[in-house]
């Protein structure tokens, strides 16, 4: 997917004139120009759809938070006039910041293929725009992969708003396996892994995971040349929006790499949905497309061949089953005997 990419989408300036794709040196966040092999500069690469002020918010606290030399890769999804004057001052403002400025919407999965190929440094992180850092959040997460060479992924912990609380951590994601195939997949929230604090002895518990979030997700960026990128659309097949995440872990883990979970990384995901107005324009023209979301569910689970898509919540089981031809929704006994040694967790 990521060598043909250029020839796919066009990677156009403010102005509509083409980016520079082959750029030698990358500038961080002093000033400071570095060079291939781009050993000491991290790339985060970050998707601008709407919600400027978000956007805004999540590269300051990146400056705020980050000695570590850094470069930015914004991917607009052809926003309003709004938010395009929001994301243009922050590329007037600091050097190491790249917008990528698409007329339309090339998805989750494209628009973060854009940006891992307008990136350069050795390590680069996926982050969604409603994210903001805390401290230490860069080193914990190259730590942990420099440890060793086949660690391709590694997660941060993700806290909500109020920080004493988890929104998702390792703990929370699950497989169902048997003789080496993935035939269920998602997260569990409830019973005991539900409502869980910043520093409970689940959330600090570290190491290798089935599959991770790419809500701030750290990876190697050879690692993710090796394996193509992102599933996008080509030809009217791939995934546009869903569950993007899961199919590149599971790429991820066929190409023979490790996806760990970093407890000591830690980032505030301001994302409840309790809370949003649904109908505004980033929901309404690129979030909530049910009819987008369904193909791309469908697809991924076909390409797998998973059975289970996995959403047991505190208060609910949103779990379902795909028969072939329609998801169902099912009350999920993980438990039973039909399941519980087929269960893959935080290692």
């Amino acid at each position: 997917m990521l060598n043909d990419i250029a020839n796919r989408y066009p990677f156009l300036d403010r102005y509509g004139k083409s980016l520079n794709l082959d750029r030698s040196t990358a500038l961080d966040q002093y000033g400071k120009k570095h060079s291939s092999p781009f050993i000491d500069l991290t790339s985060v690469v970050i998707i601008s759809a709407e919600r400027g002020n978000d956007t805004k918010r999540c590269v300051e606290s990146i400056f705020q938070n980050t000695p570590e030399p850094f470069e930015i890769i914004l991917s607009d999804v052809g926003s309003s006039r709004e938010t395009l004057k929001i994301i243009m001052a922050l590329e007037d403002t600091h050097k190491n910041v790249h917008v990528i400025y698409n007329k339309q919407s090339a998805g989750t999965t494209g628009q973060r293929n854009q940006g891992i190929y307008l990136s350069r440094g050795e390590y680069l992180v996926l982050m969604d725009n409603d994210v903001l850092v805390l401290p230490g959040w860069l080193k914990h997460l190259k730590a942990i992969a420099a440890k060793d060479e086949r660690i391709g992924l590694v997660g941060a912990k993700l806290l909500k708003p109020e920080i004493d609380n988890v929104y998702y951590c390792g703990c929370h994601t699950i497989t169902l396996e048997k003789e080496g195939k993935v035939y269920g997949i998602g997260l569990t929230k409830s019973g005991q892994m539900a409502n869980l604090h910043r520093y409970d002895s689940f959330v600090m518990r570290g190491g290798e995971v089935p599959w991770y979030t790419t809500t701030a997700l750290l990876a190697k960026r050879k690692v993710l040349f090796e394996l193509g990128g992102f599933d996008d659309m080509v030809d009217g097949k791939g995934i546009f929006i869903a569950n993007e995440d899961k199919d590149l872990s599971l790429n991820i883990r066929k190409t023979g790499y490790k996806i760990y979970y970093c407890p000591d990384s830690e980032a505030i995901h301001n994302h409840d949905y309790s809370k949003v107005d649904r109908k505004d324009a980033y929901h309404r023209t690129y979030r909530l497309r049910m009819e987008q979301i369904v193909r791309d569910t469908e697809y991924f689970l076909n390409k797998w061949g998973i059975t289970y898509l996995i959403e047991k919540l505190p208060h609910e089981d949103n779990s379902k089953k795909w028969d072939g031809k329609e998801l169902i929704p099912i009350d999920l006994k993980l438990d039973s005997d039909q399941f519980k040694n087929d269960i893959v967790i935080l290692a």
